[in-house]
């Protein structure tokens, strides 16, 4: 593995950035954090990313660049600006780190540019097949980065984790299933038994350190999954565990949810209804949480020494927690 004197950020005052700054550090390397804007609230030493892409004398000195930045996926965002933030930023970093000499760019993608693919696992060779704008603009953006990483002379190394959960996650998917445990809103959809694939963002952290430091990582991509799935049937049982609350046991059918979810999408299309709040369901939603998915992990163990150690029970807990407490082990009830 060769070692980093210096690394460069991006998205550091978000939820895996923040991770990111401390995780690197941690690692011995010199981190700068670029951020939209400098707040009270902006990791010690940080600069506004876009006086970076202004001057790059800014990035003097550093080797890697992590590139986190993004318009996380989220109800109401337009194309235009998922293309503007997720895409153009991406080449505009890239060609601003290669004037200051960086040796490697990593950038972080998604496993939402495969979609839902039937066979799995899914592995990295899996055709893209995006089914939101926002995954969509995750493969435009690695096209593009491809492209120019060729032209710049630039080490390229794609990372696409599964959906990241962790401590700091504000707007994540298990922080909502525990908002509406806590308030008794929540049903499972269907059956339950769908696999569910997560990865810690522990993990996450690892992983890039890894894409970003080892030889083999130059110019090839990876998939960073957890080291463990679920359902979600077990995951709802073990958030409920987590919050304190019994999980109803009442479900609510597929065939029902996908209809209201058709309902909802075609008055959110039409303006009849949603233009300024998300709404409870709809098809998105519903594929996130009842479709199969699961990857496989074994390119990044096998060329990157990537072995996740996050589990569910421990990630879960921490997450809703922030604690690891000695009782979740053994299975106890809080």
């Amino acid at each position: 593995m060769r070692s980093i004197v210096s690394a460069a950020i991006t998205g550091s005052a978000g939820f895996l950035g923040t991770h990111l700054v401390r995780g690197f550090d941690a690692r011995g390397a010199r981190v700068l954090p670029l951020v939209r804007a400098v707040d009270g609230a902006s990791p010690a030493g940080a600069c506004p990313l876009e006086a970076a892409l202004a001057d790059p004398s800014v990035l003097a000195g550093v080797e890697v660049l992590v590139h986190a930045a993004a318009v996380r996926h989220r109800y109401g965002v337009d194309a235009s600006t998922y293309r503007a933030s997720n895409v153009d930023l991406v080449e505009r970093t890239m060609r601003a780190g290669a004037r200051a000499g960086v040796r490697r760019f990593v950038l972080v993608s998604s496993v939402g540019v495969y979609g839902f693919p039937r066979r799995l696992p899914v592995t990295e060779e899996h055709p893209y097949a995006p089914r939101t704008l926002y995954s969509g603009a995750k493969v435009e953006a690695e096209m593009r980065a491809r492209r120019a990483a060729v032209e710049l002379g630039i080490e390229l190394c794609i990372a696409r984790p599964t959906i990241v959960y962790g401590p700091g996650d504000r707007n994540g998917m298990l922080d909502k299933m525990a908002a509406m445990i806590r308030t008794g809103t929540y049903r499972i959809v269907g059956s339950g038994d769908n696999v569910l694939h997560h990865t810690h963002v522990d993990d996450v952290v690892e992983g890039l350190w890894l894409a970003a430091t080892r030889p083999e990582a130059a110019g090839d991509h990876f998939i960073l999954a957890g080291p463990e799935t679920t359902t979600l049937a077990s995951l709802s049982e073990l958030v409920a565990r987590a919050v304190g609350r019994k999980l109803p046991r009442r479900r609510i059918p597929s065939s029902l949810a996908r209809a209201v979810a058709t309902v909802v999408d075609v008055a959110a299309e039409r303006g009849i209804a949603f233009a300024t709040r998300e709404p409870p369901v709809n098809h998105e939603k519903l594929d996130v949480m009842t479709v199969p998915i699961s990857f496989d992990g074994s390119k990044a163990r096998r060329v990157l020494g990537f072995a996740p150690r996050v589990g569910y029970e421990e990630g879960v807990m921490r997450t809703l927690r922030g604690e690891w407490p000695a009782d979740a082990r053994v299975g106890a009830t809080p």
